[in-house]
């Protein structure tokens, strides 16, 4: 069971991603932040499910035909997390004093300076490799949509797309 909740989870970030790739291109303006799970995603925007709506079809037909390149986002939130712990560690590890005398310690902060530079460095293609292998798939296969549903709090949508495996 919960292989399949992973699965799904991975194919829904992965059609999440591919949807939001085309609304920017679509919709260049437009503020969408997302957030996947199991059952579907959740985009959080100032679109319309009208103006949604062709671009999940779009995206899901597009992964289908092996468009899989659509499933990883830079801005997605695995490659924040990549780089937020790539620079804790390196901080903890350069910053955690043990025997250290007063003249070492603008080294020792110089040194946390350039790892943590060197590390944001190494987060975007780290990220987008634990997107590619860990949490996205874009091998969508039986996906489909089963609905789309909106919530309005102000200016910012709540457009939830419900997916469902058709085997």
């Amino acid at each position: 069971m919960s292989n399949n909740l992973l699965k799904s989870t991975r194919c829904n970030h992965a059609l999440e991603h591919a949807t939001i790739a085309l609304l920017n291109q679509r919709h260049p303006h437009a503020q969408v932040v997302g957030l996947s799970g199991p059952l579907g995603f959740t985009l959080y925007t100032n679109l319309t499910a009208e103006e949604i709506f062709p671009a999940v079809t779009d995206a899901l037909r597009y992964l289908k035909q092996g468009h899989h390149a659509l499933a990883i986002h830079p801005n997605c939130g695995t490659n924040l997390l990549t780089a937020a712990t790539l620079t804790t560690a390196v901080t903890w590890l350069t910053l955690n004093p043990i025997h250290e005398k007063p003249e070492e310690r603008v080294d020792r902060i110089l040194r946390a300076i350039l790892l943590n530079a060197l590390m944001l460095l190494l987060a975007r293609p780290l990220g987008s490799w634990m997107q590619a292998h860990l949490t996205v798939d874009p091998h969508v296969g039986h996906l489909e949509l089963a609905a789309i549903l909106t919530e309005c709090q102000g200016k910012i949508k709540r457009v939830r797309v419900h997916t469902r495996y058709n085997e």
